[in-house]
Parts: C-alpha cells; sequence; structure tokens
C-alpha cells in the first residue's frame, strides 16, 4: 500500500517538475534539486 502512494506522490511531483520545466527552463536546476531531496527523504522514511 505504502509502496503504491510512493509511487503515485513521485509520479505527481514528477508531473509538475516536467511541466514547471517546460514554462521556466531556468528553473530546471532548482527544481531537479528539490526532487532529489525530496526523493532521497521518501527513501530514507521508507
Amino acid at each position: 500500500m505504502e509502496n503504491d502512494t510512493t509511487r503515485e506522490i513521485l509520479g505527481i511531483i514528477a508531473i509538475i517538475l516536467g511541466v514547471l520545466m517546460i514554462i521556466y527552463p531556468q528553473l530546471v536546476g532548482y527544481l531537479v534539486g528539490i526532487f532529489l531531496v525530496i526523493y532521497g527523504i521518501l527513501t530514507l522514511i521508507k
């Protein structure tokens, strides 16, 4: 159950990041950094 929820959350975050990268290309590095931090935290919580 938690695995599916985590995967759904990561999918939603990935979609949002993708849209933002298309709209604001200069934020790519910043957003990727945030995504990696969130992904790392979720991985540690598991």
